[in-house]
C-alpha cells in the first residue's frame, strides 16, 4: 500500500471533484542513465521537467519514491485546490514491476541484444516503464479518482511546454471503449515478437494514453500478462515493445481492449518529434479537432 503524503502536508482538505480527466504520473529514481547519443538523463533532468506541472489545470496523481520530490511537487501546485494534487510515496521493492529486475538482468546479460540505450541495457529502466501500467491499475483498484477518464502521462511530457496555463480535455474523437495513444510509426503486422524486441521496434508512444477506468483496468491486466509471457520467452525491452507485441497478429495475445491511435501520416513519414506528443496536443486544443485535418485510425 502506498502512503499518501498529503496527510503529511498542511491544509489538507477532502472533497470530490467533477473534472473530466485525471492525470497519473510518476518519478521513480533509477539513477542517471544514457538516453540518447551523448545525452544523460539524471534526477535534475526530471526535476526540471516536472516543474511544468505547476501550470497544468487538471487533477494529478503522482507516485514517487523520493520524499523531496513529493513535497516539491505538492508545493509547485499549491495554487490549485488541494484535491487536485495527490502524491503517494512508494517503495520500489514493493512494486511488481521492480520485483522483475533480477529476471531482466539475466536476460540482458545473456542474450545477444543490440545495445539500444537504455531499453535493453539498464534493467531498472524497463522496470520503471512497466511500472506505468501497474500504477494505473493501482489508481483504479484503490478507487482514488473521481473522473470519467484517466490518462497516464510521463513526468517529462511537458518539457517543451510554452509559458502559460494548460488544461487537458478528452477529445470528442476518443472512443469510450478503446485506449487512445499517439502513433509514431506505421504498423508492421509481419514482425515477430523476437524481431520487435531485438530490433527495438515501436509504433505507439507510451508517454501519454487515455481511457475509461474500466477499460484501462483490463488493459493494464493484459499488459502484465504480456510482460510475464515475454519473460518466459527470454524477451524484454521497454513498454513500447510490449505494447507492439500485445497488438501484433504474430503474437499469441488477444487483448480484451482495442486501442485507438492518433497521428498525421506526414509526421510519421518525416519522423517529426511532434508525433510523440500528437494526442496530448489534441487534448490541449493545440490542434484543430477536424477529422479532415487530423487523420487518425482506430484498431
Amino acid at each position: 500500500m502506498s502512503q499518501d503524503i498529503s496527510s503529511c502536508l498542511p491544509n489538507k482538505t477532502c472533497r470530490s471533484q467533477t473534472e473530466e480527466l485525471t492525470l497519473i504520473t510518476a518519478y521513480l529514481n533509477i539513477g542517471a542513465f544514457r538516453k540518447k547519443r551523448n545525452t544523460i538523463y539524471s534526477s535534475s533532468t526530471y526535476f526540471n521537467w516536472m516543474k511544468h506541472f505547476e501550470s497544468v489545470n487538471n487533477s494529478v496523481i503522482l507516485y514517487t519514491d523520493v520524499y523531496d520530490v513529493a513535497v516539491k511537487f505538492k508545493s509547485n501546485r499549491k495554487h490549485f485546490p488541494t484535491y487536485m494534487t495527490m502524491v503517494f510515496l512508494v517503495n520500489q521493492s514493493n512494486l511488481w514491476s521492480f520485483k522483475l529486475k533480477p529476471r531482466l538482468e539475466d536476460i540482458y546479460n545473456h542474450t545477444s541484444y543490440q545495445r539500444y540505450y537504455p531499453n535493453v541495457v539498464i534493467p531498472a529502466y524497463s522496470c520503471a516503464m512497466n511500472a506505468k501500467y501497474e500504477l494505473v491499475e493501482r489508481v483504479i483498484t484503490e478507487n482514488i479518482y473521481k473522473t470519467a477518464f484517466l490518462a497516464w502521462i510521463d513526468i517529462g511530457y511537458f518539457r517543451n511546454k510554452k509559458p502559460g496555463s494548460i488544461k487537458l480535455a478528452v477529445s470528442k474523437y476518443i472512443k469510450d471503449d478503446h485506449i487512445s495513444f499517439s502513433q509514431v510509426q506505421f504498423f508492421n503486422d509481419q514482425l515477430t515478437p523476437t524481431q520487435i524486441v531485438y530490433e527495438s521496434r515501436f509504433y505507439i508512444a507510451g508517454g501519454f494514453f487515455i481511457g475509461r477506468p474500466k477499460y484501462l483496468l483490463l488493459f493494464a491486466q493484459d499488459y502484465r500478462l504480456a510482460v510475464e509471457w515475454m519473460l518466459d520467452m527470454n524477451l524484454m525491452n521497454s513498454d513500447q515493445q510490449v505494447l507492439y507485441i500485445m497488438y501484433s497478429p504474430q503474437s499469441p495475445f488477444q487483448p480484451k481492449v482495442p486501442i485507438q491511435t492518433f497521428f498525421q501520416p506526414i509526421s510519421l513519414i518525416l519522423r517529426s518529434t511532434d508525433r510523440w506528443f500528437y494526442l496530448g496536443k489534441i487534448c490541449q486544443n493545440l490542434i484543430a479537432q477536424d477529422s479532415n485535418v487530423d487523420k487518425f485510425i482506430a484498431s
